[in-house]
């Protein structure tokens, strides 16, 4: 008896372009599938959404300051939670006054102090009051963002932040100090996974990262810097091909992964991040494919330690 082939499976409908007027004008008879760009999109989406066996704690450093770590800490957090159903949530370890809910909830609390206060922590509902907010659900904890009676950041209060915050969010993001040797910060690499070091595409902007790479070498963080990737930033819009690609080959060689990202002016506007809508679609894309590197890295270490 002959038994029929299965059915090929249905083509994902397209989600724009001409292909997404075909389908609908057709009542979605024609289906002509999706383009190659959101065929990649579907692809990097994949990627992020892999299940994680463990935490992904990055830390976001630069070296110095006026390179968009504070802003790219907030976009790659925002693409990972717009990708994700698990919690997501960007902190302030700034020893001074930190910027980093001026692009997340300029109405955040200051809620280090309530959150280590909070023992135990049993889930989500026990800190979210004590968390800022954004439109698609990051979270942030505030640094200080007022004179009045500033809270110094030590160690100890970073580490038993983060101790409750892995008991409530799948993925953390640390928007750090730009002086390495602050003593906040080695408590940071310890407890990081990945590093993101954020440069600019110019010498002064550059040599910083460079430096901190050896430092932590020197400091046998070689595991970690494996780990971990440069950011070359395109925040001021300087448009040298020749400065990218030779800083890309001096990373490179450095053993360290190099991306780029464009300049967007929505970006270096300032102000609340809106990763969603407000993005060119260069920028956009370039984020989604920056989060799917740290996640597969992520499994993939998670992976060889199971």
């Amino acid at each position: 008896m002959h038994i029929p082939d299965p059915p090929a499976p249905r083509k994902p409908a397209p989600a724009s372009g001409w292909r997404k007027l075909v389908y609908e004008a057709s009542f979605h008879g024609i289906n002509a599938g999706e383009s190659r760009i959101e065929q990649h999109y579907r692809s990097l989406r994949e990627q992020i959404r892999q299940h994680m066996h463990r935490h992904l704690v990055i830390g976001v450093v630069s070296g110095k300051g006026g390179v968009g770590k504070t802003t790219l800490t907030t976009c790659i957090g925002g693409i990972f939670r717009e990708c994700r159903s698990d919690n997501v949530v960007a902190i302030d370890a700034a020893p001074g006054f930190g910027t980093l809910a001026d692009r997340i909830d300029a109405g955040s609390p200051d809620g280090y102090a309530d959150i280590i206060a909070k023992t135990p922590v049993a889930g989500y509902t026990d800190i979210r009051e004590h968390l800022g907010h954004n439109n698609i659900g990051l979270d942030v904890l505030s640094g200080n963002q007022t004179s009045d009676q500033p809270r110094p950041l030590v160690p100890s209060m970073l580490t038993e932040a983060l101790t409750r915050l892995r008991r409530t969010h799948q993925i953390v993001l640390i928007d750090t100090s730009d002086n390495l040797d602050h003593p906040v910060m080695k408590a940071v690499f310890n407890s990081c996974d990945a590093l993101i070091f954020v440069s600019g595409l110019t010498g002064d902007s550059s040599m910083p990262v460079a430096r901190s790479i050896d430092v932590l070498r020197s400091m046998a963080y070689d595991e970690l810097l494996s780990r971990s990737m440069v950011i070359l930033n395109n925040s001021r819009n300087h448009t040298n091909p020749l400065a990218r690609s030779y800083l890309i080959d001096l990373f490179t060689e450095a053993e360290i992964r190099a991306e780029y990202m464009p300049y967007d002016p929505y970006l270096a506007k300032g102000g609340i991040i809106d990763t969603q809508n407000e993005l060119r679609p260069q920028s956009r894309l370039r984020l989604y494919e920056i989060a799917a590197t740290l996640a597969e890295q992520h499994i993939r270490k998670s992976s060889r330690l199971n």
